[in-house]
């Protein structure tokens, strides 16, 4: 797979880092970045990396590390203080930095080690596209992101973004089985994919909540007993399949500050998938990450 089609944003471990991050870095440049989800300046850094990283294109990727999960790498890399940044290329360490820099000094530190990579022909219109139905879609216009998300796979069909865009309308339109078969066409290993998963899950979500009678009755039945695990889950996939997400995420929480295997891990399941659909700048998401890292551990 050439470098343009692999995913500029992912996750890696000591199992994959050398190939994902040592070998890969003859290709591209790697950023890697250690991370955990305790860390606040961590949430801050994060986002302004995933900025600058997209926004100077396929020759740049960004790898990371959960210094939790992965003590070895942070070790073998010397990491003493997270946010901890290292960059690769070509297989060796070329640049390095601890803390939350602003956006301008990561730019000023990765643009000259990046390729400029000149743009498909066609390119700028299509995420011109994408931008307007994923603004058309925040806006509560589904007829118009659905189109507009159409348009762009009507020329390419198998655009993640866009099949991801219209995956997200159909579920907001209730055509389950819609968003399936646009998920099964997103290409594996993907950020795209991860958020595919989560709306997957969704559905199980909006499941839930028709089965159990709609917001409505789930509220009055949450109301009414408080303390009933199982009325605050269904009122929190209501909220959920209404795009109130906070609300969800507050719900659900709670529940697992309860009681964290409360059917089978459903509520922790239910804010990863928002976690991961949403992304972690989302205002909704907020500190919700390190919440329910606290709960459970």
């Amino acid at each position: 797979m050439s470098a343009n089609l692999k995913p500029q944003i992912f996750d890696v471990d000591a199992s994959n880092f050398e190939k994902e991050v040592v070998e890969a870095s003859q290709e591209r440049v790697i950023v890697v970045d250690f991370w955990a989800p305790w860390c606040g300046p961590c949430r801050t850094l994060g986002p302004a990396l995933e900025e600058v990283v997209k926004a100077l294109g396929p020759g740049v990727a960004l790898a990371k590390v959960n210094v939790d999960e992965n003590p070895e790498l942070a070790q073998l890399f010397r990491v003493q203080g997270i946010p901890a940044v290292k960059i690769v290329k070509e297989g060796q360490l070329v640049q390095e930095f601890t803390g939350a820099l602003p956006k301008a000094q990561i730019e000023a530190l990765l643009k000259p080690l990046v390729p400029e990579m000149p743009r498909a022909e066609g390119e700028e219109e299509g995420e011109d596209l994408l931008q307007g139905a994923k603004l058309l879609l925040e806006e509560g216009d589904l007829e118009g992101a659905a189109q507009l998300f159409d348009e762009e796979l009507a020329t390419e069909p198998d655009n993640n973004q866009a099949l991801l865009g219209l995956a997200r309308v159909r579920l907001h339109q209730g055509d389950f089985e819609a968003v399936r078969q646009l998920a099964e066409r997103i290409e594996e290993d993907t950020a795209e994919q991860e958020q595919a998963r989560a709306l997957l899950k969704l559905i199980d979500i909006h499941q839930v909540c028709r089965e159990a009678g709609g917001r409505a009755a789930c509220a009055q039945r949450r109301g009414a007993s408080p303390e009933d695990l199982e009325a605050c889950y269904c009122f929190a996939c209501c909220a959920a399949a209404e795009g109130d997400y906070a609300t969800a995420l507050e719900e659900w929480l709670a529940i697992v500050e309860r009681q964290r295997d409360f059917r089978n891990g459903a509520a922790r399941e239910g804010m990863a998938a928002l976690f991961h659909l949403l992304g972690r700048q989302h205002p909704a998401v907020g500190d919700y990450p390190q919440r329910l890292y606290r709960a459970l551990y």
